[in-house]
């Protein structure tokens, strides 16, 4: 999947040739693709939609640097690039999965310590040799500064922008529904979202909730008042307007992961003026002004409490609006490739490492 993006980078800010400082054990690599894309049964379209991120970031900076000879060479997370070295300087942006989840994933310890050294020492020396480390949240580059026992300085929050998610459909209102967009249904807390829904209705609030990829269980399947919306496929044409269509009309959108880096779901929510309730873990207290643009909960809240929290906000008329139109305005600002490309070229190491 990465390769994809540093090909679509270099597409525009030229090439970075490769050498092989050290060779990823192919297991551990097979390993973490297994668990992407089949563990977690994230299809090829999904994928792309990462893809398709950085693909916005690139055009964005891009804009920005038209008359600039050479441009920077900028990669998207550390670890599939252990075995590539830029002849000029190079920065990397970076959410964090490729460190953070990778680790998580492998705290069994189920690969030869040997090998995991080799990769983190790697990534250490990757990260040491930028010009410089752009992070998507504050969380993200204070842990990124700490695991890597990077320089103080060398590490940058710039923020992130939104997947390329498709035009509202006009007039955008609230129903009484919340969407649920993830890849994992367990990871990202399906359970706890439909057991707090269920709450919720309990308490009179005829609340429902439609889920938009990874395909609930069987029993979650048969509640009546949960919907799978399927993996939409954002590049095909039907999909995008299944997409625009069901965010156009959500409530709110919830996102109760225990452990999460900074969601482009939420921006994404945002730029349908949809509001997101969302555990308070990772950066994503950076991107929610909790009951201004959305709503935290803490990451062990129980489904109880949170069903009265949805209750609260569904049973004010106008909370869903007011807090959709501030999301939207906050992320605009602050949640949005053009505020993050200012960010980044505003590091005094773009015209000081770049010749």
């Amino acid at each position: 999947m990465q390769f994809h993006l540093l090909r679509a980078l270099e597409a525009n800010w030229g090439a970075a040739h490769r050498i092989a400082p050290v060779e990823v054990p192919e297991e551990i690599m097979g390993t973490w693709l297994s668990r992407l894309q089949k563990k977690l049964h994230i299809p090829r379209h999904y994928a792309y939609y990462s893809e398709s991120r950085l693909a916005a970031f690139g055009r964005a900076v891009d804009e920005q640097l038209l008359d600039r000879d050479p441009k920077p060479v900028v990669f998207f997370g550390p670890l599939p690039f252990v075995k590539c070295r830029p002849t000029a300087p190079y920065f990397i942006f970076t959410d964090g999965a490729f460190f953070i989840h990778y680790w998580e994933y492998n705290q069994d310890h189920s690969h030869a310590k040997g090998d995991i050294a080799r990769i983190y020492a790697a990534e250490a020396e990757f990260m040491r040799h930028s010009a410089g480390v752009w992070c998507s949240s504050q969380w993200v580059a204070d842990r990124i500064t700490r695991e890597y026992q990077l320089p103080v300085g060398h590490v940058r929050c710039v923020g992130t922008g939104p997947g390329d998610v498709p035009p509202p459909v006009e007039p955008v209102h609230h129903e009484n529904f919340l969407v649920m967009i993830a890849a994992d249904f367990e990871r990202k807390q399906g359970r706890l979202a439909v057991e707090a829904v269920a709450a919720t209705r309990n308490l009179g609030v005829e609340v429902s909730l439609k889920f938009i990829g990874a395909q609930p269980p069987a029993d979650v399947m048969a509640l009546p008042f949960v919907e799978w919306c399927g993996w939409l496929d954002l590049r095909n044409d039907k999909d995008r307007q299944r997409f625009a269509d069901i965010l156009s009309r959500a409530g709110a959108q919830i996102l109760l992961s225990r452990s999460d880096l900074t969601p482009l779901v939420i921006p994404e929510a945002a730029s349908y003026g949809k509001a997101t309730l969302a555990a308070a873990v990772g950066g994503i207290p950076e991107m929610i002004r909790d009951g201004e643009t959305g709503w935290l909960i803490e990451p062990d809240a129980t489904a109880e409490w949170i069903g009265q929290r949805i209750a609260k906000i569904f049973n004010d008329p106008g909370t869903l609006s007011r807090a959709g139109a501030a999301a939207r305005i906050f992320c605009a600002g602050h949640w949005s490739w053009e505020s993050t490309v200012r960010r980044c070229l505003s590091d005094k190491n773009i015209s000081t490492r770049i010749s």
